[in-house]
């Protein structure tokens, strides 16, 4: 009876092990299939990229903007990294932010908000637009006519390139500074600075009077000393305004 029952209770330990490795077959079997499945479906036109459109832009061609985002037609929606395709965008110069999105399953907009021109920087006979926060976005192009447009940063030596930044020249980076730390009605009537160096920087107003400024440093003092100056001035004739010493401003008369 002894010998019976050890029989039995092994050929039902036998019969567990065999309903478990069916049940483990059948599972990997289901696996294999769902992945076939998902393999199929991913490579199938049912989920293919079909439109990518670009909005917000003016200087630049949506088609540079969707070459950036490397987002092709025919590839699947299902491996379109949206976040990564933004980040591709906003390496182009002219790209302050850039957003990547679905609007549909096969459809994909791209938001794009470009970089403005605030100053042109001529330099070593290359023209190049620069942003408010002081990145190169571009070269001038032929037609435009920039110093009608935009007050002007004049360099010795060649401004830097397009998607640099003003840090890359330090008369340039300097000359960005003043041009942020001025008032806004100073500022709109500067229309030239020159930037002989790092510590050369003379402003051109729209009168003609020109205002040694020096250095980006005390801005403020140096704001309030050129603007109590030119009230005193009043309609005197003045050549020249230098306001590197701002508590002792010189003034040189025509």
């Amino acid at each position: 009876m002894i010998d019976e029952r050890i029989a039995e209770r092994r050929a039902a330990v036998r019969d567990d092990h065999r309903r478990s490795r069916l049940r483990r077959t059948w599972w990997a079997l289901g696996l294999v299939a769902l992945l076939g499945v998902l393999v199929a479906v991913e490579r199938s036109a049912l989920v293919a990229l079909e439109e990518v459109t670009v909005v917000g832009v003016e200087r630049l061609d949506p088609e540079e903007v969707i070459a950036a985002a490397d987002l092709e037609v025919g590839t699947s929606t299902l491996r379109l990294g949206m976040r990564a395709a933004g980040d591709r965008v906003e390496e182009l110069p002219l790209v302050r932010e850039a957003n990547a999105r679905r609007t549909d399953p096969l459809s994909v907009v791209i938001e794009v908000e470009e970089r403005r021109p605030e100053l042109v920087v001529p330099g070593g006979g290359e023209h190049r637009y620069l942003d408010r926060d002081g990145v190169v976005i571009e070269d001038v192009r032929p037609w435009e006519e920039p110093a009608s447009a935009w007050p002007v940063i004049e360099l010795a030596s060649e401004p830097p390139s397009p998607g640099e930044r003003v840090d890359d020249d330090a008369a340039l980076a300097n000359a960005h500074a003043v041009w942020r730390g001025l008032s806004g009605s100073l500022r709109a009537e500067t229309v030239r600075y020159r930037a002989a160096g790092p510590d050369e920087l003379t402003l051109e107003l729209a009168s003609g009077v020109e205002v040694r400024f020096g250095r980006a440093e005390r801005v403020d003092e140096k704001v309030r000393a050129l603007g109590a100056v030119l009230e005193d001035v009043g309609d005197t004739e003045v050549e020249t305004i230098d306001v590197r010493a701002p508590s002792a401003p010189v003034v040189i008369g025509r």
